[in-house]
């Protein structure tokens, strides 16, 4: 029996029924689905071999870059984290997806992938200072009225969503660029950034902008542009 076989017959016995788990080989074909993952995805019984990410249809969309994260896992050894997205009959559902290498130590080679789905209910989750960090705004402001006030392009709405994870304006344009299929210049993410957002949210800085933001409810809203699945490394 080798280290991955003995991994999964592990991992059967601990993983959690509501657990949404899947372990894949080097060439990302499934060698597990942990039962939440089969039951959800409507994977009957355990058979799925030679299945891969194009078979899971919340994700279909996202295969070739499952695949590629998959590789870079196994190249670099290092746990990886994305924001991703999964379409469940039409309704847009995040989470945080974590990869982790295993590594037969026996022979010191990476043999598989372990991917760790972790549901999303607010994105002010990937600003963990942000209880510490928030700005005090007057307690008679109606964050609703005020969000319904504040009229943004889908582009804005984009940006904002990638600096409520605290990503840097030069991260921000390589998100952009991946999700538009377009070559935005990072001056364009910059002076969208403070020239239009900042004046929007009548605020300052950067900091101001995702503190403001998520007072106002913008860490629960996904973009329009997002209609379609998506996943963003985080770390």
């Amino acid at each position: 029996m080798n280290y991955l076989q003995q991994y999964i017959q592990a991992l059967d016995m601990v993983v959690l029924k509501e657990q949404k788990v899947i372990v894949v080989n080097p060439e990302s074909f499934f060698v597990y689905l942990s039962p939440a993952i089969r039951a959800e995805y409507g994977l009957i019984g355990d058979y799925y071999e030679n299945a891969s990410y194009a078979d899971l249809q919340p994700i279909k969309q996202i295969a070739p870059s499952c695949i590629s994260e998959d590789l870079e896992c196994l190249q670099t050894r290092v746990i990886q984290q994305y924001l991703t997205s999964q379409n469940h009959n039409g309704e847009i559902q995040l989470y945080l997806k974590q990869k982790t290498p295993l590594i037969d130590t026996a022979i010191d080679v990476a043999v598989g992938v372990r991917i760790d789905f972790f549901p999303i209910y607010s994105l002010g989750h990937f600003k963990p200072y942000i209880n510490q960090h928030i700005l005090d705004y007057t307690p008679n402001t109606s964050s609703v009225y005020e969000r319904h006030e504040i009229v943004l392009t889908e582009l804005e709405e984009l940006i904002l969503f990638l600096l409520i994870m605290y990503v840097k304006p030069k991260v921000v344009t390589y998100h952009l660029n991946m999700i538009l299929h377009k070559d935005v210049a990072i001056s364009t993410i910059r002076n969208t950034i403070h020239q239009q957002l900042l004046r929007k949210f009548n605020v300052y800085t950067i900091e101001e902008l995702i503190d403001k933001a998520i007072f106002l409810g913008y860490d629960t809203i996904l973009p329009r542009i997002m209609v379609n699945q998506f996943s963003i490394r985080i770390n």
